[in-house]
């Protein structure tokens, strides 16, 4: 894989879904707030749609959009669910205690030292419950990073056939990874989340300026989103078509020539 021509083609392509076209950049900034129609136009690029197609057929992008986000849902599901789960046992911990009681709030500080002395034994339920905590919280990362192998490919796969159950067809997917190959498949997965890093920091720096911060922050992240999320797309379609099955070539060689027949 040529990861240096995809990141070009990718931003190249991100650059002339917007640059000089005010009005599809603002029509598409715009529809974020409709979430599911720019998860439509996703879907859109996904299938390899070259250049950028034009916002339309809204009906079409909800849809796809809609389905898109469940595929998403069902992707994240098990993340969520064991982040919850580990959150439960300390949460129902402190509030059996009465931590987050309107008199442990109003307590001073040598108020809640003598009340912590009293209640020993909620030092070492805590320890337990902070311990499992973390142990899920670990859990989940890992679970998160193998959905993430999965999951970028699938949402793609998805797009492809216009079918929801396809998106978890892991056997294929699998296969799909081996025919681009693991390390570039790794390769193109950490060049992604780091573009993303980048992209999220540039965001956050402006979230520390006093007062107008936040909303700086929220301007440019209006304006930058449209375009970061044609590059993430395409650079998803390109990565999903380095493992496409190439159609058999047929050998010039057939022993029959045209003017015999």
């Amino acid at each position: 894989m040529d990861f240096g021509s995809m990141l070009d083609d990718s931003f190249a392509y991100a650059k002339e879904g917007v640059w000089e076209r005010w009005t599809r950049w603002i029509i598409l900034i715009l529809i974020m707030i409709i979430f599911p129609l720019i998860l439509g136009y996703m879907v859109r690029i996904y299938r390899g749609e070259k250049p950028a197609p034009e916002p339309g057929d809204w009906w079409a992008l909800f849809v796809d959009g809609l389905k898109l986000l469940v595929v998403q849902i069902v992707y994240l599901a098990p993340v969520i669910l064991l982040v919850i789960l580990a959150f439960i046992p300390l949460i129902s911990t402190l509030v059996t205690a009465g931590v987050f009681s309107e008199s442990f709030s109003s307590m001073s500080d040598s108020q809640m030292e003598r009340w912590l002395d009293s209640h020993p034994e909620l030092i070492s339920q805590l320890l337990v419950t902070g311990g499992f905590m973390v142990l899920l919280l670990l859990v989940a990362v890992i679970l998160a990073i193998i959905i993430t192998f999965f999951s970028f490919l699938g949402v793609v796969r998805f797009a492809r056939t216009r079918s929801i159950s396809e998106a978890f067809n892991f056997s294929a997917i699998l296969a799909h990874i081996s025919r681009i190959g693991w390390i570039n498949y790794i390769i193109a997965l950490i060049a992604i989340t780091i573009i993303g890093y980048i992209f999220s920091m540039i965001l956050n720096f402006f979230s520390f300026i006093p007062i107008v911060g936040i909303f700086i922050e929220l301007f440019v992240m209006g304006i930058l989103y449209v375009p970061f999320t044609l590059f993430s797309a395409r650079f998803s379609a390109l990565v999903y078509e380095a493992g496409e099955e190439k159609p058999p070539q047929l050998s010039g060689q057939t022993g029959i020539s045209p003017d015999s027949l």
